[in-house]
């Protein structure tokens, strides 16, 4: 059956989900995935951007596209873009699932739509959704006017049908070797709504992926794409504007920072990006806090640095971190995705934060801090003193202090005991976690992690 697996080939075939607004690509995308992940609602062209997800049916390998509905530009200039979008995946496509409605029966765009689909040379599937049952089947005879054969009938909110598409689907496709996700860095580009995170993606990428238009809120789903830089792999994943919950006025809105707060957690760096323009809000600095409290490495990119007059960078930073304190943790990295002016440099940041969050100190190096932290006068004054050290893992590094007591630490020493930390090692990037623990008789000294290995989460 399927398998929504953690293996990446950008080679494998690329299969393309196409259809007008409505008609439940995303949903026929989610059921062959086997998760949520496009946004689904009862609104048309909640679905903007492609998606992608590899998948694994009866051993062969595959990539599925979930496309934006299809609709002339005639709608407005986001159709238009919309529809750029779709010819794009109708063009990488070696294989479409043209998905039509049963219950609306052929109209117009479905007509129009595959018009164009004929003119390719590209296999074609007809898929005509929400036949729910055995006695809706007489729904898909009028489809045959298509002239794209005979039509599949399925029920993506019920999986009918869908075996069978996939069986059929599989049987022209050969095997494809894959490589391990482990070796992929999952990079969250995140930020609140229309401060360029997918121009930022569109610049690395050169070429543009996603849509980008004046509007927040342009991209709704969390949208991965693979990238190499010097001979590292990465999956660079667009997502939606995190609003507060105060502003969120739509469900696909909700949805989308759903699905932004979700790919925070499955990444293993986030860049914030930030208009350098407005400068700091309290939405950014509650995204940072996000990243943050899910431990993950973090950059700080000042996009649209290009519209920002008469500061330096050095002032900007010193501002930045004026607003919150902490930022002087963490790199800040300044762009202008106009220019692709920083853009790229800012990857080898993001390399640099990923591998600190993976550091393991050597034991004799943790003795030096246990040591050393000891004999603090700020440890000193306060009448305390460590008992051990144990780092208890990384992504990002973790440790505990033994203490006879934890009744004298105050939240001022725990933040001097984190900054202690940061000043003897490299830690600029990462998080860094330190949890005070009352000894037991058994523990002293340090301690190494009881799994030493860079990649324990």
């Amino acid at each position: 059956m399927v398998e929504c697996h953690k293996m990446k080939n950008i080679n494998l075939p690329k299969i393309v989900i196409v259809g007008r607004p409505n008609v439940g690509k995303s949903s026929l995308f989610n059921r062959i995935i086997g998760a949520r992940s496009a946004i689904v609602e009862a609104s048309s062209g909640t679905t903007r951007d492609r998606l992608h997800a590899d998948i694994r049916w009866r051993g062969k390998d595959f990539t599925i596209i979930d496309t934006a509905g299809f609709e002339t530009a005639s709608h407005g200039d986001m159709a238009g873009l919309v529809l750029k979008q779709l010819r794009k995946g109708i063009e990488e496509a070696d294989i479409i699932f043209f998905v039509t409605d049963g219950i609306a029966g052929v109209v117009s765009q479905d007509k129009e739509l595959s018009s164009v689909l004929r003119k390719t040379s590209k296999k074609i599937y007809l898929i005509v959704n929400k036949v729910d049952s055995e006695s809706d089947m007489g729904k898909t005879l009028e489809f045959f006017e298509l002239g794209l054969g005979e039509p599949y009938a399925v029920s993506a909110t019920h999986g009918r049908g869908i075996e069978k598409l996939c069986d059929d689907l599989v049987k022209g496709i050969e095997k494809h070797a894959t490589i391990d996700d482990a070796k992929f860095i999952h990079v969250a580009i995140v930020g609140r709504p229309n401060v360029g995170k997918s121009s930022y993606l569109n610049s690395i990428l050169s070429e543009e992926r996603v849509i980008v238009h004046p509007a927040a809120g342009t991209t709704r789903d969390a949208v991965d794409t693979n990238f190499n830089y010097k001979g590292r792999d990465y999956v660079l994943i667009d997502t939606a504007g995190i609003r507060h919950n105060a502003k969120i006025n739509a469900a696909a809105d909700f949805y989308g920072s759903v699905r932004s707060k979700e790919a925070i957690k499955r990444c293993d760096a986030a860049i914030v990006i930030i208009d350098g323009y407005e400068g700091l809000t309290k939405d950014d600095a509650r995204i940072i806090d996000l990243c943050l409290k899910e431990g993950k490495a973090l950059i700080i990119a000042v996009n649209k640095w290009d519209l920002v007059k008469g500061f330096e960078r050095s002032k900007y930073s010193d501002m930045l971190i004026k607003e919150m304190k902490f930022i002087r943790n963490y790199p800040v990295v300044y762009t202008s995705c106009k220019t692709d002016r920083g853009v790229k440099d800012s990857i080898d940041v993001i390399w640099s934060v990923y591998e600190k969050s993976k550091t393991i100190i050597r034991s004799d190096k943790l003795a030096g801090i246990f040591e050393s932290l000891n004999k603090a006068p700020e440890i000193i004054n306060k009448r305390i003193k460590f008992k051990y050290l144990i780092q208890e893992g990384a992504l990002p590094p973790r440790f505990i202090l033994g203490v006879k007591t934890t009744k004298g630490l105050t939240e001022n020493l725990k933040r001097f005991t984190e900054n202690f930390f940061r000043m003897v090692y490299d830690f600029e990037g990462t998080p860094i976690i330190i949890r005070f623990e009352k000894t037991t008789e058994n523990r002293q000294g340090i301690t190494m992690p009881a799994v030493p290995s860079p990649l324990r989460r």
